[in-house]
């Protein structure tokens, strides 16, 4: 399997916990939760000032993902996008790739592709961004997968972020994004072109809901 595959496993089993029964077809969910502890050589994780500045222009043609849940966020016009899907009684996400895909079903991550998850996590308690970031932060700790960076930044309606990168013990590396939407939680995570992940969520900005 690709390194690219494995760090995709990892992004979905940390957005909804080990018990989610959440998967990449044809590949096997427990290796995302089987990494080594982080070698003593990693990098500490660096903390970035909380920043209200606006994202700078986007490098990409864009296209925009909007959500019925209430959000939005510009995306390469290219990529390929799965609408929402269900994640049980822990939310839902929507997949969006940087290759193209039949419908629903991401069995691997190609050299060099990068692919992102918009999750909608239900959790409680609701709209406690710190509560949940300690737990996620605890879910990464216990799995062996190491912050590398951390930055904290707002929306544009004040309300705060936090974005990571982390690495598992075979050096590969995903990136999340998380903010609340309502009494729920907003995560954007993926493998790949982390940069480019970064950029996407910079773009992130709150929309008027409507029944989902």
């Amino acid at each position: 399997m690709s390194t690219h595959a494995t760090i995709s496993l990892i992004v979905l089993s940390a957005m909804f916990g080990a018990c989610s029964g959440l998967s990449v077809p044809g590949t096997a969910t427990t290796e995302a939760i089987q990494v080594q502890a982080p070698s003593p050589t990693m990098p500490s994780p660096t903390l970035g000032p909380p920043t209200g500045t606006p994202a700078p222009s986007i490098s990409f043609e864009a296209a925009t993902y909007t959500d019925v849940a209430g959000f939005a966020f510009d995306y390469p016009a290219a990529w390929t996008v799965d609408p929402r899907a269900s994640g049980g009684d822990r939310g839902s996400f929507a997949t969006l790739t940087s290759w193209a895909h039949p419908p629903g079903i991401v069995p691997e991550v190609p050299l060099g592709g990068t692919i992102l998850q918009a999750t909608v996590q239900l959790w409680d308690p609701k709209n406690d961004l710190e509560a949940f970031l300690s737990q996620r932060r605890a879910a990464w700790d216990d799995s062996g997968i190491q912050v590398v960076s951390e930055e904290r930044s707002t929306l544009a309606n004040g309300q705060p972020t936090a974005s990571y990168d982390v690495r598992g013990s075979d050096g590969s590396q995903s990136f999340f994004f998380f903010t609340t939407l309502e009494d729920d939680y907003l995560v954007l995570s993926g493998s790949g072109d982390l940069a480019l992940l970064a950029e996407i969520a910079g773009t992130l900005r709150r929309t008027a809901p409507s029944d989902y």
